[in-house]
């Protein structure tokens, strides 16, 4: 993606106080982080990014960087407090400057870290709060996400069939051409609805079903070219459905590319872990 190009020429135009065309830098990485959630790069932009708006008394653009910085610690290793520290000043600003969609995203953030935290029932009363916000400015993509983290702190609670139950509702409304959803954005959390089902068809014991279904989602995350935590977690579940079912060459496929989507993320223990049940399957 050239990050050494456009990177040097944001610090440049920071450096210089061209604050526009700093926040313009950061704001076109927005969507495209999400494809490339384990960068190293992505603190220094949206923290310049914060400074930037700052500097222009852009409230509502502050609030903004500060909530895409809430969603950077909320990825792994994930980081409450910092998640806490950036919606506490995000919803603040977003509040004076009468932004609603920014004060519903620093709900949603303090969602992810109340769920990091296994306050699930107060995660879910923060993210219904962020949903109904993003419903009153017909918001549909980010209502959604919203739909999508309660689905997990279901989960994440031990409540696999009422996750499932939701997870299936969404990727419905991810497949329908009607939702009112934008078509791109739709077909970005396709795959991870997906692997989503097939986590909770895990858990309930549904293993052929399992098998299928992440292996859908992993697939389109190939053709994507989506490589990070989630990914390599479905490709370690998916690896340990397939052992159990006796695929031996296939979970040892798996177990192999999930080690190399740890460690292209930096999780050695995880990698390493893969590894060894790659070899336990040979």
């Amino acid at each position: 993606m050239n990050v050494d190009n456009w990177l040097t020429a944001m610090q440049a135009a920071a450096a210089d106080g061209r604050h526009s065309l700093v926040l313009d830098c950061a704001e076109s990485m927005h969507w495209f982080s999400d494809l490339w959630v384990h960068s190293p790069h992505w603190h220094e932009v949206f923290t310049r990014g914060a400074e930037a708006a700052g500097a222009l008394g852009d409230l509502a653009q502050q609030a903004t960087q500060l909530n895409y910085l809430a969603w950077l610690h909320s990825v792994p290793p994930s980081d409450p407090e910092a998640i806490l520290r950036c919606t506490s000043q995000a919803l603040e600003l977003a509040t004076r400057a009468g932004a609603t969609a920014q004060i519903a995203w620093a709900h949603e953030y303090t969602a992810s870290a109340l769920r990091l935290r296994d306050r699930f029932a107060e995660a879910v009363t923060a993210s219904s709060r962020a949903a109904e916000l993003f419903k009153t400015i017909e918001d549909i993509d980010s209502h959604v996400q919203c739909r999508a983290h309660i689905a997990h702190c279901l989960f994440d609670e031990g409540r696999h069939t009422d996750a499932l139950e939701q997870y299936l509702a969404l990727l419905a409304l991810l497949e329908d051409t009607e939702s009112g959803m934008t078509p791109s954005v739709a077909s970005r959390s396709r795959p991870f609805a997906l692997i989503r089902i097939g986590h909770c068809l895990e858990r309930l014991g549904r293993r052929t079903e399992a098998i299928t279904t992440l292996s859908e989602g992993i697939d389109a995350l190939d053709e994507l070219k989506v490589s990070d935590f989630r990914q390599a977690g479905a490709l370690e579940s998916l690896a340990a459905l397939l052992a159990g079912e006796g695929r031996t060459d296939e979970s040892r496929h798996a177990y192999a590319r999930a080690a190399q989507v740890f460690e292209a993320i930096g999780d050695t223990g995880a990698r390493s872990r893969c590894h060894a049940l790659a070899a336990v399957t040979s």
